[in-house]
Protein backbone atom coordinates (compact mmCIF):
# COMPACT_ATOMS: atom_id res chain seq x y z
CA UNK A 1 0.00 0.00 0.00
CA UNK A 2 1.72 3.26 -1.08
CA UNK A 3 2.37 5.85 1.92
CA UNK A 4 1.08 9.36 1.71
CA UNK A 5 2.93 12.27 0.54
CA UNK A 6 4.60 14.02 4.17
CA UNK A 7 6.19 17.24 4.70
CA UNK A 8 8.32 18.68 7.63
CA UNK A 9 9.38 21.87 8.28
CA UNK A 10 11.53 23.40 11.45
CA UNK A 11 11.30 26.96 12.30
CA UNK A 12 12.16 29.19 15.28
CA UNK A 13 9.31 30.23 17.16
CA UNK A 14 9.56 33.85 15.69
CA UNK A 15 7.43 35.93 13.92
CA UNK A 16 9.92 37.03 11.23
CA UNK A 17 10.34 33.45 10.01
CA UNK A 18 6.19 33.25 9.03
CA UNK A 19 6.30 34.23 5.52
CA UNK A 20 8.82 30.42 5.20
CA UNK A 21 5.74 28.96 7.09
CA UNK A 22 2.87 30.08 5.18
CA UNK A 23 4.48 29.49 1.74
CA UNK A 24 5.39 26.01 2.67
CA UNK A 25 1.54 25.69 3.43
CA UNK A 26 0.93 27.38 0.47
CA UNK A 27 3.17 24.98 -1.75
CA UNK A 28 1.54 21.97 -0.30
CA UNK A 29 -2.02 23.50 -0.80
CA UNK A 30 -1.34 24.05 -4.69
CA UNK A 31 0.17 20.71 -4.74
CA UNK A 32 -2.88 19.53 -3.14
CA UNK A 33 -4.97 20.58 -5.80
CA UNK A 34 -7.11 23.41 -3.89
CA UNK A 35 -8.67 26.17 -5.19
CA UNK A 36 -6.84 29.85 -4.86
CA UNK A 37 -9.41 30.61 -2.49
CA UNK A 38 -8.83 27.85 -0.23
CA UNK A 39 -5.08 28.21 -0.80
CA UNK A 40 -5.54 31.67 0.68
CA UNK A 41 -7.64 30.86 3.39
CA UNK A 42 -5.03 28.54 4.64
CA UNK A 43 -2.78 30.94 4.60
CA UNK A 44 -4.48 33.27 7.06
CA UNK A 45 -5.11 30.13 9.29
CA UNK A 46 -1.29 29.51 9.51
CA UNK A 47 -0.63 33.41 10.53
CA UNK A 48 -3.01 32.72 13.08
CA UNK A 49 -1.78 29.38 14.49
CA UNK A 50 1.79 30.02 13.99
CA UNK A 51 1.60 33.92 15.61
CA UNK A 52 -0.83 32.40 18.86
CA UNK A 53 2.30 30.09 19.29
CA UNK A 54 5.00 32.96 18.79
CA UNK A 55 3.02 35.16 21.58
CA UNK A 56 2.01 32.55 23.66
CA UNK A 57 4.08 29.06 23.59
CA UNK A 58 7.04 30.51 24.32
CA UNK A 59 6.49 33.78 26.97
CA UNK A 60 9.15 35.73 27.75
CA UNK A 61 10.94 35.57 24.54
CA UNK A 62 11.86 32.02 25.60
CA UNK A 63 13.35 30.42 22.72
CA UNK A 64 11.89 27.43 20.73
CA UNK A 65 10.54 26.25 17.40
CA UNK A 66 7.48 25.74 15.52
CA UNK A 67 7.69 22.16 13.42
CA UNK A 68 4.87 21.93 11.00
CA UNK A 69 4.21 18.32 9.36
CA UNK A 70 1.99 17.98 6.22
CA UNK A 71 0.52 14.97 5.18
CA UNK A 72 -1.18 15.16 1.92
CA UNK A 73 -3.74 11.89 1.46
CA UNK A 74 -5.58 11.50 -1.80
CA UNK A 75 -9.15 13.28 -0.25
CA UNK A 76 -7.34 15.40 2.35
CA UNK A 77 -4.65 17.69 3.57
CA UNK A 78 -3.47 17.32 7.35
CA UNK A 79 -1.55 20.19 9.27
CA UNK A 80 0.17 19.83 12.19
CA UNK A 81 1.49 22.88 14.33
CA UNK A 82 4.29 21.25 17.01
CA UNK A 83 5.73 23.20 20.27
CA UNK A 84 7.11 22.23 22.98
CA UNK A 85 5.81 25.10 25.14
CA UNK A 86 2.90 26.45 27.21
CA UNK A 87 -0.13 24.68 25.93
CA UNK A 88 -2.06 26.57 22.51
CA UNK A 89 -4.92 28.68 24.87
CA UNK A 90 -7.93 29.59 22.32
CA UNK A 91 -9.02 32.15 25.01
CA UNK A 92 -6.17 33.86 24.85
CA UNK A 93 -6.96 35.56 21.54
CA UNK A 94 -9.61 37.92 23.37
CA UNK A 95 -7.35 38.81 26.27
CA UNK A 96 -6.00 42.18 26.32
CA UNK A 97 -2.37 42.21 24.51
CA UNK A 98 -3.28 39.90 21.95
CA UNK A 99 -2.59 41.11 18.47
CA UNK A 100 -5.69 42.00 17.02
CA UNK A 101 -6.97 40.32 13.51
CA UNK A 102 -9.74 42.04 13.19
CA UNK A 103 -13.07 42.77 15.12
CA UNK A 104 -15.67 40.57 17.29
CA UNK A 105 -14.60 37.99 19.92
CA UNK A 106 -12.41 34.91 18.87
CA UNK A 107 -12.22 36.40 15.39
CA UNK A 108 -8.72 34.30 14.83
CA UNK A 109 -10.28 30.96 16.36
CA UNK A 110 -13.10 31.62 14.27
CA UNK A 111 -11.34 32.20 11.35
CA UNK A 112 -9.29 28.74 11.88
CA UNK A 113 -12.83 26.66 12.35
CA UNK A 114 -14.43 28.23 8.61
CA UNK A 115 -11.39 27.36 6.92
CA UNK A 116 -11.26 23.47 7.78
CA UNK A 117 -12.92 20.84 8.03
CA UNK A 118 -11.32 19.47 11.55
CA UNK A 119 -9.69 20.85 14.37
CA UNK A 120 -8.02 19.20 17.47
CA UNK A 121 -5.79 20.48 20.33
CA UNK A 122 -3.81 17.96 21.71
CA UNK A 123 -1.58 18.43 24.98
CA UNK A 124 0.58 15.68 24.76
CA UNK A 125 2.38 15.87 28.17
CA UNK A 126 6.56 16.18 27.80
CA UNK A 127 6.11 15.88 24.09
CA UNK A 128 4.47 19.03 23.57
CA UNK A 129 1.71 20.27 22.24
CA UNK A 130 -0.09 20.32 18.84
CA UNK A 131 -3.03 22.40 16.78
CA UNK A 132 -4.13 19.80 14.32
CA UNK A 133 -5.61 20.85 11.08
CA UNK A 134 -7.67 18.83 8.50
CA UNK A 135 -9.04 20.04 4.71
CA UNK A 136 -10.74 17.64 2.97
CA UNK A 137 -10.17 18.37 -0.83
CA UNK A 138 -12.32 19.13 -3.86
CA UNK A 139 -13.46 15.09 -5.64
CA UNK A 140 -12.75 14.77 -8.97
CA UNK A 141 -14.97 14.98 -11.73
CA UNK A 142 -17.30 12.21 -11.63
CA UNK A 143 -16.20 10.86 -8.12
CA UNK A 144 -19.83 10.25 -6.84
CA UNK A 145 -22.49 7.98 -8.28
CA UNK A 146 -24.53 9.27 -10.95
CA UNK A 147 -28.44 9.86 -10.36
CA UNK A 148 -28.88 7.13 -12.47
CA UNK A 149 -27.23 4.23 -10.35
CA UNK A 150 -29.11 5.21 -6.97
CA UNK A 151 -32.06 2.91 -6.33
CA UNK A 152 -35.45 3.74 -6.23
CA UNK A 153 -36.29 5.52 -2.73
CA UNK A 154 -39.32 3.46 -2.57
CA UNK A 155 -39.01 0.67 -4.73
CA UNK A 156 -37.75 -3.16 -3.53
CA UNK A 157 -34.06 -3.94 -4.82
CA UNK A 158 -34.24 -6.74 -6.79
CA UNK A 159 -32.91 -10.14 -4.43
CA UNK A 160 -29.64 -11.66 -5.72
CA UNK A 161 -30.06 -15.09 -6.76
CA UNK A 162 -28.34 -18.18 -4.18
CA UNK A 163 -25.36 -18.67 -4.48
CA UNK A 164 -21.88 -19.02 -2.43
CA UNK A 165 -19.91 -16.32 -0.27
CA UNK A 166 -16.38 -15.64 0.98
CA UNK A 167 -15.65 -13.77 4.21
CA UNK A 168 -12.06 -12.04 4.56
CA UNK A 169 -9.88 -9.41 4.78
CA UNK A 170 -10.77 -6.41 2.90
CA UNK A 171 -7.88 -5.94 -0.44
CA UNK A 172 -7.29 -1.94 -1.19
CA UNK A 173 -8.50 -2.22 -4.45
CA UNK A 174 -12.25 -3.16 -3.43
CA UNK A 175 -11.99 0.45 -1.60
CA UNK A 176 -14.73 1.95 -4.79
CA UNK A 177 -16.98 -0.92 -3.97
CA UNK A 178 -16.67 -0.59 -0.35
CA UNK A 179 -17.58 3.11 -0.87
CA UNK A 180 -20.12 2.13 -3.38
CA UNK A 181 -21.80 -0.04 -1.07
CA UNK A 182 -22.20 2.49 1.81
CA UNK A 183 -23.75 4.88 -0.59
CA UNK A 184 -25.90 2.06 -2.19
CA UNK A 185 -27.41 1.06 1.28
CA UNK A 186 -27.44 4.72 3.26
CA UNK A 187 -27.46 7.17 0.97
CA UNK A 188 -25.32 9.75 2.03
CA UNK A 189 -27.11 9.52 5.57
CA UNK A 190 -23.88 7.80 7.13
CA UNK A 191 -22.36 9.70 10.03
CA UNK A 192 -18.46 9.11 8.53
CA UNK A 193 -17.73 10.93 5.81
CA UNK A 194 -14.66 8.94 5.06
CA UNK A 195 -16.39 5.84 4.09
CA UNK A 196 -17.59 7.19 0.69
CA UNK A 197 -14.43 8.47 -0.03
CA UNK A 198 -11.74 5.09 -1.31
CA UNK A 199 -9.46 7.20 -0.44
CA UNK A 200 -10.54 8.11 3.19
CA UNK A 201 -10.85 3.95 3.83
CA UNK A 202 -7.51 3.11 2.28
CA UNK A 203 -5.73 5.83 4.77
CA UNK A 204 -7.90 4.65 8.37
CA UNK A 205 -6.18 0.71 6.98
CA UNK A 206 -3.09 1.51 6.38
CA UNK A 207 -3.04 3.51 9.93
CA UNK A 208 -4.16 0.25 11.81
CA UNK A 209 -7.12 2.35 12.69
CA UNK A 210 -9.24 0.38 10.76
CA UNK A 211 -9.53 -4.16 10.38
CA UNK A 212 -11.45 -4.35 7.52
CA UNK A 213 -13.36 -7.46 6.15
CA UNK A 214 -15.89 -7.95 3.30
CA UNK A 215 -17.84 -10.51 1.39
CA UNK A 216 -17.50 -11.18 -1.47
CA UNK A 217 -19.06 -13.37 -4.29
CA UNK A 218 -17.72 -15.57 -6.25
CA UNK A 219 -17.08 -12.96 -9.15
CA UNK A 220 -15.49 -10.89 -6.83
CA UNK A 221 -18.91 -8.37 -6.36
CA UNK A 222 -18.13 -6.79 -2.87
CA UNK A 223 -21.62 -6.93 -0.98
CA UNK A 224 -20.99 -6.72 2.72
CA UNK A 225 -18.38 -5.00 5.06
CA UNK A 226 -17.81 -4.56 8.54
CA UNK A 227 -14.72 -3.00 10.46
CA UNK A 228 -13.40 -3.02 13.36
CA UNK A 229 -12.11 0.99 14.65
CA UNK A 230 -9.06 1.09 16.66
CA UNK A 231 -8.02 4.66 16.81
CA UNK A 232 -5.69 4.38 19.96
CA UNK A 233 -4.08 0.93 21.26
CA UNK A 234 -6.24 0.45 24.12
CA UNK A 235 -7.68 -3.29 24.49
CA UNK A 236 -10.85 -2.81 22.82
CA UNK A 237 -12.34 -1.87 19.20
CA UNK A 238 -15.70 -0.71 17.83
CA UNK A 239 -17.62 -3.00 15.58
CA UNK A 240 -18.61 -0.08 12.83
CA UNK A 241 -18.61 0.33 9.41
CA UNK A 242 -21.76 -2.23 9.07
CA UNK A 243 -23.14 -2.76 5.88
CA UNK A 244 -24.62 -5.71 3.66
CA UNK A 245 -26.12 -4.73 -0.45
CA UNK A 246 -30.01 -4.42 -0.05
CA UNK A 247 -29.82 -7.62 -3.01
CA UNK A 248 -27.66 -9.89 -0.50
CA UNK A 249 -29.45 -9.31 2.83
CA UNK A 250 -31.42 -12.00 4.93
CA UNK A 251 -28.62 -14.85 4.43
CA UNK A 252 -26.98 -14.30 7.77
CA UNK A 253 -23.85 -12.29 6.29
CA UNK A 254 -23.29 -10.07 9.02
CA UNK A 255 -23.52 -12.89 11.70
CA UNK A 256 -20.59 -14.30 9.28
CA UNK A 257 -18.59 -11.19 9.18
CA UNK A 258 -19.41 -10.83 12.71
CA UNK A 259 -17.71 -13.92 13.70
CA UNK A 260 -14.60 -13.30 12.01
CA UNK A 261 -14.02 -10.05 13.05
CA UNK A 262 -14.37 -11.34 16.76
CA UNK A 263 -12.25 -13.83 16.18
CA UNK A 264 -9.81 -11.48 14.44
CA UNK A 265 -10.37 -9.26 17.87
CA UNK A 266 -8.90 -12.28 20.14
CA UNK A 267 -5.76 -12.86 17.81
CA UNK A 268 -5.56 -9.10 18.70
CA UNK A 269 -6.11 -9.64 22.54
CA UNK A 270 -8.79 -7.11 23.00
CA UNK A 271 -11.27 -8.04 25.75
CA UNK A 272 -13.84 -6.62 23.82
CA UNK A 273 -15.91 -4.88 21.30
CA UNK A 274 -17.97 -2.17 21.35
CA UNK A 275 -21.54 -1.24 19.24
CA UNK A 276 -23.37 2.45 19.14
CA UNK A 277 -26.65 1.03 17.38
CA UNK A 278 -28.88 4.12 16.51
CA UNK A 279 -31.80 5.17 18.99
CA UNK A 280 -34.24 5.97 16.14
CA UNK A 281 -35.90 2.79 15.82
CA UNK A 282 -35.03 -0.65 17.80
CA UNK A 283 -33.77 -3.09 14.91
CA UNK A 284 -30.02 -2.11 15.62
CA UNK A 285 -30.33 -2.60 18.96
CA UNK A 286 -32.14 -5.86 19.15
CA UNK A 287 -28.99 -6.74 16.36
CA UNK A 288 -26.72 -6.02 19.06
CA UNK A 289 -28.00 -7.64 22.11
CA UNK A 290 -28.27 -10.34 20.19
CA UNK A 291 -24.67 -11.16 20.03
CA UNK A 292 -24.63 -10.44 23.91
CA UNK A 293 -23.24 -6.72 23.30
CA UNK A 294 -24.95 -5.29 26.77
CA UNK A 295 -26.15 -1.54 26.81
CA UNK A 296 -23.69 0.82 28.93
CA UNK A 297 -23.82 4.38 27.89
CA UNK A 298 -25.79 7.02 25.54
CA UNK A 299 -23.80 8.66 22.98
CA UNK A 300 -26.62 11.86 22.79
CA UNK A 301 -27.00 13.98 19.47
CA UNK A 302 -24.05 12.20 18.45
CA UNK A 303 -24.70 12.98 14.71
CA UNK A 304 -26.06 16.13 12.73
CA UNK A 305 -29.70 15.80 11.14
CA UNK A 306 -30.30 13.42 8.48
CA UNK A 307 -32.91 11.88 6.46
CA UNK A 308 -31.33 8.35 7.29
CA UNK A 309 -32.02 6.32 4.22
CA UNK A 310 -31.26 2.47 5.56
CA UNK A 311 -34.06 3.16 8.19
CA UNK A 312 -36.92 5.39 6.23
CA UNK A 313 -37.56 7.34 9.17
CA UNK A 314 -40.40 9.75 8.43
CA UNK A 315 -42.13 10.83 11.82
CA UNK A 316 -41.46 14.24 11.51
CA UNK A 317 -37.97 16.85 10.54
CA UNK A 318 -34.79 15.65 10.76
CA UNK A 319 -32.81 15.45 13.98
CA UNK A 320 -29.28 14.69 15.21
CA UNK A 321 -29.27 10.75 15.84
CA UNK A 322 -27.76 9.16 19.28
CA UNK A 323 -26.64 6.13 19.95
CA UNK A 324 -27.03 2.93 22.50
CA UNK A 325 -23.38 2.49 23.19
CA UNK A 326 -23.25 -1.38 24.18
CA UNK A 327 -19.84 -3.63 24.88
CA UNK A 328 -19.41 -7.05 24.45
CA UNK A 329 -16.94 -9.06 26.11
CA UNK A 330 -15.05 -11.64 24.20
CA UNK A 331 -13.03 -13.29 27.81
CA UNK A 332 -14.06 -13.63 31.25
CA UNK A 333 -14.89 -9.76 32.54
CA UNK A 334 -11.86 -8.95 34.41
CA UNK A 335 -12.93 -6.97 37.69
CA UNK A 336 -13.28 -3.42 37.62
CA UNK A 337 -11.73 -0.51 39.98
CA UNK A 338 -14.38 2.91 39.82
CA UNK A 339 -14.13 6.03 41.72
CA UNK A 340 -17.56 7.38 41.53
CA UNK A 341 -19.42 10.42 43.73
CA UNK A 342 -21.41 8.80 46.21
CA UNK A 343 -24.91 9.80 44.18
CA UNK A 344 -23.74 7.76 40.72
CA UNK A 345 -22.59 4.83 42.83
CA UNK A 346 -26.19 2.38 42.21
CA UNK A 347 -26.37 3.04 38.88
CA UNK A 348 -22.68 2.80 37.76
CA UNK A 349 -23.17 -0.26 40.18
CA UNK A 350 -25.80 -1.81 37.74
CA UNK A 351 -23.96 -0.91 34.54
CA UNK A 352 -20.90 -3.30 35.78
CA UNK A 353 -23.48 -5.96 36.70
CA UNK A 354 -25.11 -6.18 33.16
CA UNK A 355 -21.77 -6.72 32.19
CA UNK A 356 -20.91 -9.27 34.21
CA UNK A 357 -18.47 -7.32 36.02
CA UNK A 358 -16.96 -7.71 39.71
CA UNK A 359 -16.98 -4.05 41.07
CA UNK A 360 -14.75 -2.16 43.55
CA UNK A 361 -15.55 1.30 44.46
CA UNK A 362 -12.57 3.30 44.94
CA UNK A 363 -12.25 6.22 47.36
CA UNK A 364 -11.71 9.94 45.97
CA UNK A 365 -8.40 11.59 46.67
CA UNK A 366 -7.50 14.81 47.00
CA UNK A 367 -5.30 15.39 44.29
CA UNK A 368 -2.12 14.05 42.27
CA UNK A 369 1.59 14.26 43.71
CA UNK A 370 3.33 17.29 43.51
CA UNK A 371 5.32 17.45 40.39
CA UNK A 372 3.41 14.95 38.62
CA UNK A 373 0.24 17.23 36.49
CA UNK A 374 -2.52 16.22 34.85
CA UNK A 375 -2.69 15.10 31.07
CA UNK A 376 -5.84 16.04 28.60
CA UNK A 377 -6.48 15.90 25.10
CA UNK A 378 -8.98 18.39 22.99
CA UNK A 379 -10.73 17.30 19.79
CA UNK A 380 -13.12 18.61 17.57
CA UNK A 381 -14.85 17.10 14.46
CA UNK A 382 -16.28 19.83 12.30
CA UNK A 383 -18.54 17.14 10.21
CA UNK A 384 -20.22 15.96 13.36
CA UNK A 385 -20.04 19.19 15.30
CA UNK A 386 -18.71 17.27 18.41
CA UNK A 387 -16.34 18.17 20.82
CA UNK A 388 -14.07 16.35 23.06
CA UNK A 389 -11.82 16.49 26.18
CA UNK A 390 -10.47 13.62 27.44
CA UNK A 391 -8.71 13.57 30.55
CA UNK A 392 -5.74 10.64 30.86
CA UNK A 393 -4.22 11.92 33.88
CA UNK A 394 -6.60 13.11 36.54
CA UNK A 395 -5.70 16.27 38.32
CA UNK A 396 -8.06 18.60 39.88
CA UNK A 397 -6.02 21.53 39.84
CA UNK A 398 -6.71 21.65 35.76
CA UNK A 399 -10.40 21.98 36.13
CA UNK A 400 -9.79 25.87 35.21
CA UNK A 401 -8.83 24.94 31.67
CA UNK A 402 -10.45 21.64 30.97
CA UNK A 403 -13.78 23.27 31.73
CA UNK A 404 -12.39 26.80 29.22
CA UNK A 405 -11.39 24.02 26.84
CA UNK A 406 -14.69 22.54 27.42
CA UNK A 407 -16.71 25.56 26.62
CA UNK A 408 -14.65 27.46 23.86
CA UNK A 409 -15.36 23.57 22.11
CA UNK A 410 -19.34 24.94 22.29
CA UNK A 411 -18.97 28.97 22.28
CA UNK A 412 -16.43 29.42 19.61
CA UNK A 413 -15.90 26.22 17.68
CA UNK A 414 -19.69 26.02 17.85
CA UNK A 415 -19.79 22.17 18.78
CA UNK A 416 -23.55 20.64 19.23
CA UNK A 417 -22.13 18.80 21.88
CA UNK A 418 -19.15 18.65 24.25
CA UNK A 419 -18.24 15.55 26.42
CA UNK A 420 -15.56 15.62 29.10
CA UNK A 421 -14.35 11.69 29.58
CA UNK A 422 -12.92 11.26 32.70
CA UNK A 423 -10.66 7.62 33.81
CA UNK A 424 -12.52 5.96 36.49
CA UNK A 425 -9.51 4.17 37.80
CA UNK A 426 -8.36 7.48 38.94
CA UNK A 427 -9.40 8.62 42.52
CA UNK A 428 -9.02 12.04 41.47
CA UNK A 429 -11.94 11.78 39.11
CA UNK A 430 -14.86 12.04 41.26
CA UNK A 431 -13.09 15.67 42.08
CA UNK A 432 -13.15 16.44 38.92
CA UNK A 433 -16.43 15.17 37.81
CA UNK A 434 -18.28 17.12 40.54
CA UNK A 435 -16.91 19.88 39.15
CA UNK A 436 -18.44 19.08 35.67
CA UNK A 437 -21.64 18.48 37.04
CA UNK A 438 -21.58 22.21 38.33
CA UNK A 439 -20.41 23.45 35.07
CA UNK A 440 -24.04 21.76 33.56
CA UNK A 441 -22.61 18.69 32.17
CA UNK A 442 -24.53 15.15 33.21
CA UNK A 443 -23.54 11.81 33.36
CA UNK A 444 -24.54 10.07 29.99
CA UNK A 445 -22.70 6.12 30.63
CA UNK A 446 -19.49 4.18 31.43
CA UNK A 447 -17.23 3.46 28.17
CA UNK A 448 -15.39 0.08 29.28
CA UNK A 449 -11.56 -0.46 28.04
CA UNK A 450 -11.26 2.97 26.33
CA UNK A 451 -8.38 4.39 28.21
CA UNK A 452 -4.86 2.57 29.16
CA UNK A 453 -5.98 2.10 32.70
CA UNK A 454 -9.41 1.18 32.27
CA UNK A 455 -12.93 2.70 31.73
CA UNK A 456 -13.88 5.59 30.80
CA UNK A 457 -16.91 8.25 32.09
CA UNK A 458 -18.81 9.84 30.16
CA UNK A 459 -20.09 13.70 30.80
CA UNK A 460 -22.15 15.33 28.40
CA UNK A 461 -23.37 19.01 27.27
CA UNK A 462 -25.53 19.88 25.15
CA UNK A 463 -25.51 23.32 22.76
CA UNK A 464 -29.56 22.74 22.20
CA UNK A 465 -32.29 20.84 24.22
CA UNK A 466 -32.46 17.46 23.10
CA UNK A 467 -36.28 15.56 23.09
CA UNK A 468 -35.31 11.83 24.56
CA UNK A 469 -38.84 11.14 23.97
CA UNK A 470 -38.07 10.52 20.87
CA UNK A 471 -35.20 7.44 21.93
CA UNK A 472 -36.46 4.27 20.78
CA UNK A 473 -34.88 1.97 23.22
CA UNK A 474 -35.15 -2.26 22.94
CA UNK A 475 -34.36 -3.39 26.49
CA UNK A 476 -35.40 -3.24 29.83
CA UNK A 477 -31.73 -2.00 31.37
CA UNK A 478 -31.25 0.42 28.00
CA UNK A 479 -34.90 1.79 29.15
CA UNK A 480 -33.60 2.43 32.74
CA UNK A 481 -30.47 3.39 31.84
CA UNK A 482 -31.84 6.17 29.28
CA UNK A 483 -34.42 7.08 32.76
CA UNK A 484 -31.55 7.89 34.43
CA UNK A 485 -29.40 10.08 32.13
CA UNK A 486 -32.69 11.89 31.70
CA UNK A 487 -33.34 12.55 35.33
CA UNK A 488 -29.27 14.01 34.83
CA UNK A 489 -30.05 16.11 31.69
CA UNK A 490 -32.97 17.92 33.50
CA UNK A 491 -31.22 18.31 37.05
CA UNK A 492 -28.27 20.03 34.55
CA UNK A 493 -30.43 21.79 32.20
CA UNK A 494 -33.51 21.85 33.83
CA UNK A 495 -35.18 20.57 30.31
CA UNK A 496 -38.51 18.10 30.80
CA UNK A 497 -37.92 15.11 28.76
CA UNK A 498 -38.74 11.31 29.67
CA UNK A 499 -37.71 8.49 27.63
CA UNK A 500 -40.03 5.99 25.53
CA UNK A 501 -39.26 1.99 25.18
CA UNK A 502 -40.14 0.67 22.10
Amino acid sequence: MKTAPQTQLRVPAQERFLPLVQGHVRDLSRTAGLPDKDVLALELATEEAFENICAHAYPDGTPGDVLVDGELLAGELRLAFHDEGLPFDPTLLDRPGAKPKGEGSGLGLKLIHSVVDEVRWVNQGRHGKALCLVKRLPLPEGAEPSAQERPGETGKCPRAPEQPYEVRPFKPDEALQVARLFWLAYGYSYKNEAFYRPEGLLDLVSRGVLSSYVVVTSEGEVVGHAGMLRPEPVPTAEMALLVISPAHRGRSLMERLSDCLSARALEMGLAGLSFNPVTSHPVSQRQSLAVNARPCGLDLAACPPRQFKAMRIKDGSPRRESYLHCFKYLIAPPPALAHVPERHRGMVGRIYAALGRELSLGQSAQDVSVGQPGAYSVSFDRGLAKGVVRVTLADARQWSEIRRAAMDLLDIAGAAVVHIELPLAQAVTPQLWEQAEAAGFFFTGVWPHSTGDGDLVRLTRLAAPLDLTLLRLYSKFAVELGAYVGAEMTRATGANEGVHPV
